[in-house]
């Protein structure tokens, strides 16, 4: 039998572990990490601190096909289970999105989503402005998802489903995996790592291209219940209505090495943005007038080359990196997981056929 260890609990760990069991739920599965669902929030890893509401991000083909996909099973796991028990909930989405005009020959397509998310329609579309770009408001269905609801959610449902969670200390390499393991062989070990900023630092990993950024959002109460982003003038500005009295507003993005903003900045700043674009929902600018519940301020992995998911033999150990989603953790999700898991089946096989 082959063992199948999942470095990382994070969304990405999680998810894939998921996948793997809907296609073959005899796999033995243990997620080894040192920070598990459950655990107080810590700067140590990103998933508890996401916004978490879907947003068509783009990239290359392979990370467009990943994002829809994972909007399809979180879609399927909303209309399947109350929000309240997965923290997962549909929502109607809106978007202002800079579009270029006219659109650069062989460039990238903003709208590349278009017809291939459910409910998208375009409601407007502003005069071009000086740079040459139209804002277009377009619509869709989308998801908001509670992190910490949905990462608990997750690992009972993993364990109901035999995976075992093992915390572990922190590690230098991959090849240390099985000693923290009881039980498991380098021999018959095919591991995905799925540990995302980790992956700059193992020793038998190294990604020189996972940098971070420090990310702010605050979570207040509102009662609006959609999802809204507006994308330009160098920022992103997003809300997330959880359907809990609550809304996650955003965001603030600054580099790891840089002195983090004051608390009281960065609120003003994007309580001034979100006003200005929904000031029916949102009357006023100054953070005073609203009951502000949490500062979330979280250290995001990221890999501008893009998506790492692929395999390789580390020494005796069958690897699948998934790693490298950038700022969409939770967007890529189940679609990264669907690729990796292929990967995992893939070792798998080739494993039996050795035999």
């Amino acid at each position: 039998m082959t063992d199948i260890t999942i470095f990382g609990a994070g969304i990405i760990g999680l998810s894939t572990t998921l996948t793997l069991l809907d296609s073959n739920p005899n796999y033995t599965i243990t997620i080894a990490a040192r920070d598990l669902p459950g655990d107080e929030p810590s700067q140590n890893w990103a998933s508890p601190w996401a916004c978490a509401g879907w947003v068509p991000l783009g990239g290359p083909p392979n990370e467009q096909d990943m994002q829809l996909a994972a909007l399809t099973r979180l879609r399927q796991i909303a209309a399947e289970h109350p929000p309240e028990e997965t923290g997962v909930r549909s929502v109607e989405q809106t978007e202002i999105i800079p579009v270029p005009v006219p659109a650069p020959s062989g460039g990238y397509d903003p709208l590349w989503f278009a017809g291939r998310v459910p409910g998208y329609s375009v409601l407007s579309t502003s005069t071009a402005s000086p740079d040459g770009t139209v804002a277009t408001t377009v619509r869709y269905a989308s998801v908001v998802v509670n992190p910490s609801k949905f990462l608990s959610w997750l690992r009972a449902t993993l364990e109901a489903k035999g995976v075992e969670f093992v915390r572990i200390p922190s590690v230098s390499s991959l090849a240390e995996l099985p000693q923290h393991i009881q039980g498991k062989k380098k021999a018959d070990l095919v591991v995905v790592n799925a540990s995302g900023a980790a992956s700059a630092t193992l020793q038998d990993v190294l990604d020189d291209a996972v940098v971070t950024d420090r990310a702010h959002v605050c979570v207040v109460k509102s009662e609006f219940q959609g999802g809204f982003v507006c994308r330009g003038n160098g920022v992103y500005t997003y809300v997330f209505g959880r359907g809990d009295g609550t809304a996650v507003l955003g965001g603030v993005s600054e580099a790891v090495t840089a002195e983090a903003k004051p608390v009281e900045e960065v609120r003003a700043d994007i309580l001034s943005r979100v006003h200005e674009n929904l000031p029916d929902h949102f009357p006023s600018p100054d953070p005073a007038d609203y009951t502000i519940l949490q500062d979330l301020v979280g250290i995001r992995p990221l890999r501008p080359a893009g998506v790492k998911v692929e395999k390789q033999v580390i020494g005796e150990t069958k690897v699948v990196h998934a790693y490298g989603t950038t700022i969409g953790g939770y967007i890529h999700s189940f679609g990264l997981a669907q690729a990796a898991a292929k990967l995992v089946d893939e070792f798998v096989a080739e494993g039996a056929g050795s035999t």
